[in-house]
């Protein structure tokens, strides 16, 4: 499920996105004018009930995917205005008894609960964090805690002017803690927006096998410069080929050195874009001229990352007549999405009709299928 707050977008541009990020639910609720704006979106195979919305929450039953409980959610975007922030907090003491499900809290609530969150030469309000914490304790929720900054908000102002402050947060009541006991809450940084984005991981015990894959030739690639070289050396170090069997294996060899180069040049764009990440957080409480260009630097390098993931997607989407230069990211990533959902297999019907879902029995019955299938031809 995604979240998002401040969508400032129209109705139907804000439900389109959910083709770009492959979901097929969306529940949106229009801002003020041209601010605020939320929205929920969902992936299929969840079934999700809308219990209530406002311009500042969305409230939902969700159930589905690898989870068979039906859990309780709501989405936040807290109020802005100091002086009204009281209304929020009503709201959220008129949610409680609305449902007895597991409850998660999750979204910018636009508070603090502690003075130590808020790193700013000016004090917070310590009425305003101490109902904010009242609330909660109301709720009967807690702090889920995080991973990263301290931080979720950086109004990137520079100097005594900086304001930095954790105003995003997961919180849940103790049903929905025993119910999904390995999660955490990743702050990750972003080189587009002024908020840390909110990334909740839940640690199932499944099986998670290693399945080889095919090598294949990726666009992306050919934003290294070296590539060409690359090529020419792996290509001159053929062997003599004869047959189309020498051709073969000439093409093999080419891959496979330049796979070698693609983890000097390349390795794992998620593992770049986190060490991207964690440079910026050392960086983030500098001032020098050095740290602040360093800091440049490595939000040009995010950016060039995210290009990078961009043309991996153009090509997994298999659209061959889709150039860089005529880029539509939404049609190739719902495209690529919804093809990835399409090939999981998830379960296989036994003889007697009942299904089987575990992978050791499930591949043993794929390769029983075909080894009869072979015999009676």
């Amino acid at each position: 499920m995604v979240f998002l707050c401040e969508t400032r977008q129209q109705k139907d541009r804000v439900r389109n996105l959910r083709f770009r990020i492959g979901m097929k639910g969306c529940y949106q609720v229009d801002g003020d004018g041209k601010g605020g704006g939320i929205a929920l979106f969902w992936q299929e195979g969840i079934d999700v009930e809308l219990l209530s919305y406002s311009q500042r929450h969305i409230d939902v039953h969700a159930q589905g995917g690898p989870y068979s409980t039906r859990w309780r959610g709501t989405f936040i975007y807290g109020e802005p205005k100091p002086a009204d922030r009281h209304q929020m907090w009503t709201l959220l003491r008129d949610l409680k008894p609305r449902s007895s499900d597991p409850w998660l809290l999750l979204g910018d609530f636009n508070e603090a609960m502690w003075q130590s969150e808020h790193f700013s030469r000016a004090r917070r309000s310590e009425r305003l964090m101490m109902e904010f914490r009242e609330v909660l304790s109301h709720c009967d929720v807690h702090d889920l805690g995080f991973v990263g900054t301290p931080w979720t908000f950086d109004n990137k102002q520079a100097g005594e002017r900086n304001v930095k402050v954790r105003l995003d947060r997961a919180v849940a009541n103790p049903a929905w803690s025993s119910l999904f006991p390995e999660v955490r809450v990743h702050h990750l940084m972003s080189s587009r927006s002024d908020h840390c984005p909110l990334l909740v991981t839940v640690t199932l015990q499944q099986d998670q096998r290693r399945i080889s894959q095919a090598r294949r030739y990726e666009i992306m690639w050919e934003r290294e410069p070296s590539l060409a070289f690359a090529v020419e050396d792996a290509w001159s170090r053929r062997v003599t080929t004869q047959n189309l069997g020498d051709i073969s294996a000439s093409f093999r060899n080419v891959m496979a050195s330049l796979y070698d180069w693609k983890k000097k040049y390349f390795g794992s764009l998620p593992q770049r874009m986190e060490k991207c990440r964690k440079k910026l957080n050392e960086l983030s409480l500098l001032s020098d001229e050095a740290s602040v260009a360093e800091r440049k630097r490595l939000l040009a390098e995010m950016d060039e990352q995210l290009y990078r993931e961009e043309l991996m997607w153009l090509q997994r989407s298999r659209i061959a007549w889709l150039r860089d230069g005529d880029r539509n990211t939404k049609y190739f990533h719902r495209k690529a999405s919804w093809r990835h959902k399409k090939n999981r297999i998830s379960k296989l019907q036994r003889e007697d009709g009942t299904w089987a879902t575990e992978p050791d029995e499930m591949e043993g019955m794929a390769t029983s299928f075909f080894q009869n299938l072979a015999r009676d031809q």
